[in-house]
């Protein structure tokens, strides 16, 4: 009972009925007036029992339409509510959108001659189907007798072709994506931060995504991609699906 009393469109539900009783009982009580009055020999007593039907009835009445229309207002405002949603819900969905494709870095793998330009053209093909500020793939290998991973390939990096930058295993996030063959995601990069530690030079992006090149379980290399905005979902999957080709090339 409770939960009809909190639910307005059950309420009115109910009051309605018992509109539509009362009038019955009205109706009841005026057409058995003039035999009340014949058998009673007066209208006092018949004619209160016949008003406070009536009245009954459309004090009934004038609460079910009340209780009618608030209970259309809310319907109306839930289907407002959930047509603002909706589109709120497809606004989101067509920001996620994305028209990168494999195509490019397919070609660009294809067409290269040689590694540097292979690598080359993968990171500028992926960077710009990104719009990423810049970046970055090193190669492992081996100095001495140490495990490393240099940098072989750069996009809009602030250094010199003769600059050599390497990172042992499980030096900063490149070494430690090395290590773990995992890929690490930073999306509140400070400032200075990649500078000091990544080798992308000056800038200093907000996004950070650095990626293994593994081949079966050889690690071939990482993969850094700095950008000044968020790296969706379906950009991180086309990263993953891009390094799965660049790793048969290598």
């Amino acid at each position: 009972m409770i939960g009809i009393l909190k639910d307005s469109y059950k309420l009115s539900l109910l009051v309605a009925t018992a509109f539509l009783a009362s009038v019955l009982v009205s109706g009841y009580f005026l057409y058995t007036l003039p035999h009340e009055v014949t058998q009673n020999g007066g209208f006092g007593g018949v004619l209160a029992k016949t008003y406070i039907a009536t009245a009954f009835s459309f004090i009934l009445g004038g609460t079910a339409l009340y209780l009618a229309l608030r209970s259309q207002r809310e319907v109306v405002v839930y289907r407002d509510r959930t047509i603002d949603a909706d589109k709120t819900d497809k606004t989101a969905a067509d920001e996620t959108k994305t028209t990168i494709t494999l195509d490019g870095v397919t070609s660009a793998l294809q067409q290269a001659g040689n590694e540097k330009d292979r690598l080359t053209n993968f990171l500028e093909v992926v960077c710009k189907q990104l719009e990423a500020g810049r970046g970055a793939l090193y190669l492992a290998g081996q100095r001495d007798e140490t495990k490393i991973v240099e940098l072989k390939g750069g996009y809009a990096l602030n250094i010199s072709e003769n600059s050599t930058i390497s990172f042992d295993f499980g030096e900063g996030l490149v070494g430690q994506c090395a290590v773990t063959k995992s890929a690490l995601y930073v999306d509140d990069v400070p400032d200075g931060y990649i500078k000091i530690i990544s080798g992308l030079g000056s800038a200093s992006p907000r996004f950070l995504l650095i990626a293994p090149i593994v081949k079966g379980e050889e690690l071939k290399g990482v993969l850094e991609i700095a950008s000044f905005s968020a790296i969706t979902k379906d950009q991180r999957r086309f990263i993953e699906e891009s390094i799965q080709l660049l790793s048969e090339k290598i």
